[in-house]
C-alpha cells in the first residue's frame, strides 16, 4: 500500500486497524513495552511504516508529564560567549532526548520576560537563563513551581536557582596585577553597563590590584557601548588618565576599544598595553596578538545543561548549587608579553 500524502492525517486508530490489534496494543507496541508479543509487534510497526505514521512526540511529551523540551534564553546571539554556551547546552539536551527552544532577549526587560512567559506556555520542562539583570528586573515570580531554572552567567536577586559563574572579581584582580607586574601604573578599566552583576565584580577585581599596589584606579564606564566613540577614548583613556595600558571588561568593550584606538592611530603594546576581559577568534591573529581572559564558553552550556538535567530526571533534588568555573589568562603580545616564538 502506498504511503498517503498526509502523514499527519494518519493516527494511531488507523494503525490499529491496519494491524487488526486493539488501541491499547499499539500504544504498547508505541512506547517500546516489552509485555507486546514479538509477532504482534512486528504487525504494529509494519503497519505504522506502511501508513506513514508520526506520533506526536509533544502530545506523548505531555501525557508523560514531560514536553521533551527545554527553553534557552540569551542576552546577545553575536556575542561568542553565547554562541558556545548554546551549541554545549543543544549537546547535552540531545543526548537527553531533548530539543532547545531559544530565544534572545537582546538586553531588553520586557522581551526577556515575554520570551519567559512564551515559553512556559509552551509547556518545556526546564530553562537555562542569562538573565539582563538589571535593578527591578525580575521575571521570577512568574516561574512556576517545579519548574527546573539554571541561571548563567550571573544570579537571580532574590532567588535561589541552580547557576554556573566565574569568579569575575578574582579573574579581573589577577589580569590588572600581571600588568602591574610589567611596570604599567595609568592602568584604565573600560566597561559598560556597570549596574550588572558581572561588570561591577569585575570593576571591584581591578579596583583591588590597584588599590593594593597604591595606584589611583581610573575606569571609564559607560550605560551603552555605542557611548564609547573614538573621541571619548581620546578625552578619558588619553587626554585625561594617559594611560599606559587598557583592560575592557567584556568583549563588546573590547571591539569598541579596538575600534576607537585604530581610528585614533594608536598602537597596541607601542602606545598603550591592551588587555581583553573575554578572548576571541581573531585576538591571536592580531599584530600585536591580544591578551585576554578566557572564559569556558563550552563548560558554561555543558555544566547549566548538567544541572538542569539532573532536576528534570530527579536525579538531584537538593539546594540550589552554584558553580564557578575557573578562568584562563591567555599572555600574548598586546600586554608586553614576548611572542612566544621571540
Amino acid at each position: 500500500m502506498a504511503i498517503p500524502k498526509n502523514h499527519t492525517s494518519i493516527t494511531l486508530v488507523d494503525v490499529a486497524r491496519k494491524a487488526v490489534v486493539s488501541l491499547k496494543t499499539a500504544s504498547r507496541v508505541l512506547n517500546g513495552e516489552s509485555s507486546v508479543n514479538p509477532k504482534t509487534a512486528a504487525k504494529v510497526r509494519t503497519a505504522m511504516v506502511r501508513l506513514g505514521y508520526q506520533p506526536n512526540e509533544l502530545a506523548r511529551g505531555l501525557k508523560a508529564g514531560k514536553s521533551g523540551a527545554i527553553g534557552m534564553i540569551v542576552k546577545n546571539l553575536s556575542d561568542p560567549f553565547a554562541a558556545s554556551a548554546v551549541e554545549a547546552v543543544e549537546e547535552v539536551a540531545r543526548a537527553n532526548g531533548y530539543i532547545v527552544m531559544l530565544a534572545n532577549s537582546g538586553w531588553d526587560t520586557g522581551i526577556e520576560r515575554s520570551e519567559v512567559e512564551s515559553l512556559i506556555r509552551r509547556q518545556i520542562d526546564g530553562l537555562v537563563i542569562a538573565p539582563i539583570g538589571v535593578p527591578g528586573s525580575n521575571f521570577a515570580e512568574i516561574i512556576p513551581a517545579g519548574l527546573n531554572v539554571v541561571t548563567l552567567d550571573q544570579p537571580l536577586r532574590n532567588v535561589a536557582f541552580d547557576s554556573v559563574m566565574i569568579d569575575n572579581r578574582r579573574s579581573s584582580k589577577n589580569a590588572v596585577q600581571h600588568l602591574l607586574g610589567h611596570g604599567y601604573q595609568r592602568i584604565v578599566a573600560l566597561g559598560t553597563r556597570p549596574h550588572l552583576f558581572t561588570s561591577s565584580q569585575r570593576v571591584a577585581g581591578y579596583r583591588d590590584a590597584m588599590i593594593a599596589a597604591g595606584l589611583e584606579a581610573r575606569t571609564g564606564l559607560v550605560e551603552h557601548e555605542g557611548l564609547m566613540t573614538s573621541d571619548w577614548i581620546a578625552r578619558l583613556v588619553f587626554d585625561l588618565h594617559h594611560a599606559d595600558a587598557v583592560i575592557c571588561m567584556n568583549w563588546v568593550c573590547t571591539m569598541r576599544a579596538l575600534r576607537g584606538m585604530r581610528q585614533l592611530g594608536k598602537r597596541l603594546k607601542e602606545d598603550v598595553a591592551f588587555l581583553s576581559f573575554d578572548d576571541f577568534d581573531l585576538a591571536e591573529m592580531m599584530m600585536p596578538t591580544v591578551s585576554a581572559i578566557r572564559q569556558p564558553t563550552k563548560a558554561f552550556g555543558y555544566e547549566a545543561g548538567r544541572l538542569l538535567f539532573e532536576r528534570i530526571r530527579r536525579d538531584f533534588t537538593g539546594k540550589p548549587r552554584s558553580i564557578l568555573l575557573p578562568t584562563e589568562l591567555i599572555q600574548r603580545e598586546s600586554c608586553g608579553c614576548k611572542h612566544p616564538l621571540e
